[in-house]
């Protein structure tokens, strides 16, 4: 049974390559891949043969294929593919795999070379057929991905690493769980961090750990010494402060965006945490 938490655990996405891929016939011998394989049937339709099945892919689907899975593609018809390869967690020197090895290469390898299964972490479970809440948006981003990483620049190589992390943080989010048995509350503060510009409630963090409202506060409180609530408030003040000192971000615009319902309500927090307003906060900096 899974043991280890994603969200415990240190990201360190890095695309290793992003395409646009056109087929007019594609079959392939079996393979496996070493990092994670995202892919979006853009046209046409294939088949990917893994553990003695056969999936149907359709035009609109998005797949990710795991490392260490033995796996075959065959299309019989033109069939268009945008393909990202990442990395998601941090190798030591010397470790780097090339993206595909086969079956006989994967026993000869060591734990921490090959990239671990998502299937190996108790709190996210990640479907071979992807199904994000906004398609649109991650069609459009994954097309920036392979259009900054086609430039083959250090500047466009650092802006697709920006969109592929978004990509990832959105499959992230949306296939996160936590174990009913579990009162590690670790993931929480992540859990806070994506979603600051939301309106997120104790109750909603609670369900989410298959707990109680009481029993959540509690268990938080004794975990990391403040109540989840004021946690919350102090991670989207701390992060506000950082766009005032870094930003020319409008102060309406900064409120917002860190969940505060007006200015004033901002303004109001922010001098009972830090003893001055935002406005004479940004002055000094």
């Amino acid at each position: 049974m899974a043991s280890d938490f994603i969200l415990s655990r240190e990201l360190k996405l890095h695309v290793r390559y992003a395409d646009e891929l056109h087929y007019r016939e594609w079959t392939m011998p079996d393979r496996i891949i070493t990092d994670y394989l995202l892919l979006h049937i853009a046209e046409g339709a294939a088949l990917l043969h893994m553990e003695g099945e056969a999936y149907e892919l359709e035009h609109g689907q998005f797949v990710l294929v795991q490392p260490g899975v033995v796996h075959r593609f065959e299309s019989l018809e033109p069939v268009t593919f945008m393909a990202m390869h990442v990395d998601l967690f941090p190798l030591e020197a010397g470790q780097i795999l090339p993206m595909f090895i086969s079956a006989e290469q994967l026993e000869s390898l060591t734990i921490g070379q090959l990239q671990p299964s998502l299937a190996s972490f108790a709190d996210i479970e990640v479907p071979l057929l992807i199904r994000p809440a906004r398609p649109e948006w991650m069609i459009e981003t994954l097309g920036r991905v392979i259009a900054h990483w086609g430039r083959n620049n250090a500047l466009d190589r650092l802006q697709a690493q920006v969109c592929a992390t978004e990509i990832v943080i959105d499959i992230l989010q949306r296939y996160l769980v936590h174990s009913k048995n579990s009162t590690d509350l670790t993931w929480v503060p992540a859990y806070m961090q994506y979603r600051l510009s939301e309106r997120i409630t104790v109750e909603e963090m609670a369900q989410k750990a298959f707990m109680s409202r009481s029993h959540f506060s509690q268990l938080f409180h004794e975990q990391f010494g403040i109540a989840p609530h004021q946690y919350l408030l102090r991670l989207r003040l701390e992060t506000a402060m950082n766009q005032l000192a870094t930003s020319d971000l409008p102060m309406k615009d900064i409120a917002f965006r860190y969940g505060f319902s007006s200015v004033h309500h901002f303004s109001k927090m922010f001098k009972q945490h830090f003893g001055q307003p935002p406005s004479h906060y940004r002055e000094l900096q």
